[in-house]
């Protein structure tokens, strides 16, 4: 092969896995709408497949998870431009009035402490009651 052909074909290749690595690369907004039911502990969105204590302040990945319900289980849309919460595993404000409103929506309104205990996880997780 002389040294064209094999310049040729670097450019091709070079191209050629270029152009997959692009094209695998997940947003990450699609990955907070993905949730499913698992029997064992019923909706997930595969952050975390705990019922961890949560409220202001409490970071982590079971944070994510309530984010993440919340968004791809429900309607909500914040207050402030209507967005959808954003899955960053950081128990704000922002999350605070999502929960909030998941379980005034959801459980009632003598419900509403803003915090994720053993109810509020039971009906994220779809176990309405």
């Amino acid at each position: 092969m002389n040294a064209r052909s094999r310049l040729a074909l670097l450019v091709a290749s070079a191209g050629l896995l270029s152009g997959a690595a692009t094209a695998v690369a997940p947003t990450a907004y699609a990955a907070d709408d993905t949730c499913y039911t698992r029997s064992t502990i019923g909706l997930t969105c595969d952050y975390d497949y705990g019922r961890k204590w949560a409220e202001y302040g409490s970071k982590g990945l079971h944070v994510k998870e309530i984010q993440a319900l919340i968004n791809g289980t429900t309607n909500y849309r914040n207050t402030s431009g209507g967005s959808r919460l954003t899955v960053d595993g950081d128990f704000g404000p922002a999350t605070e009035r999502a929960v909030r409103w998941f379980q005034r929506t959801y459980l009632g309104a003598s419900a509403v402490d803003g915090i994720v205990g053993p109810n509020t996880w039971h009906a994220l997780r779809g176990w309405r009651y």
